[in-house]
């Protein structure tokens, strides 16, 4: 159970589906096992709809649905836009015929290609991360300036915020650093502790410009963090001092 959860403020945001991705996709990840956090946001689930049944109605174009859905499909994996693109090819179809003749085949296609994706997930991750990963945490591509720290960006980055996982081998520490904005940290798995406390899987924890620690993992196993971040961390130690060139 956690013991370090989203403030309400950002929980509210993603009840109404004001997240950016990287930053919703990791609250995701926190609430599929947090059940005081799944409560609030219930909570303010229900809130929102009571907003809207109080609120004057205002008419929508008739043109959004179609539009959404197209924008959807936009959205759709590089493979399935390929294979759509082969298939229309063979059958002489154009696209538009094929993927928008219709509002419930373009809904179906999507959940389709949703489910492919999740059934060829390792099953061990949290589902909102299914769909990104090739694999479980000790089989992906890691990379860093050691094999005591070692990070992997993920697919969901935006000009907002970077996502990515960092690895921190058992009784090994981060360099002393600050941060020159706000870092979201969720742990995946393992332990890491630092003067504020001890974090184990399942905690949120935020640090910012007033945080100055050197997180250091258990010695017990491996500490796998989901770190989203809208700057770079800015090393304060004498030789951490070098590396900030580097980061981003």
């Amino acid at each position: 159970m956690a013991n370090y959860h989203p403030a309400d403020e950002l929980l509210m945001q993603f009840a109404a589906g004001q997240l950016t991705n990287a930053l919703g996709i990791q609250t995701a990840c926190h609430l599929e096992s947090c059940q005081q956090c799944q409560h609030k946001v219930r909570l303010y689930e229900q809130l929102g709809g009571d907003l809207i049944d109080i609120s004057t109605p205002t008419e929508v174009d008739s043109g959004a649905k179609s539009r959404l859905l197209t924008n959807l499909h936009k959205l759709r994996a590089d493979s399935a836009e390929t294979s759509a693109t082969s298939s229309n090819a063979a059958t002489g179809n154009t696209a538009t015929d094929n993927t928008f003749a219709n509002n419930t085949g373009a809904i179906e296609d999507l959940d389709e290609l949703y489910k492919k994706q999740l059934s060829g997930a390792n099953q061990r991750l949290p589902r909102p991360l299914r769909r990104f990963l090739p694999d479980y945490y000790e089989n992906l591509p890691w990379s860093g300036f050691s094999k005591s720290i070692q990070s992997y960006d993920l697919p969901f980055s935006d000009d907002q915020y970077t996502a990515r996982f960092y690895k921190i081998a058992a009784g090994s520490e981060l360099p002393q650093h600050t941060h020159r904005g706000n870092e979201f940290t969720l742990v995946m798995s393992g332990s890491f502790s630092d003067l504020s406390g001890d974090y184990n899987p399942g905690d949120f924890v935020l640090a910012d410009s007033s945080t100055h620690h050197q997180p250091r993992a258990h010695e017990k196993e491996d500490c796998i963090c989901f770190a989203v971040t809208d700057a770079p961390l800015k090393m304060t130690g004498f030789f951490g001092r070098m590396l900030n060139p580097f980061l981003k």
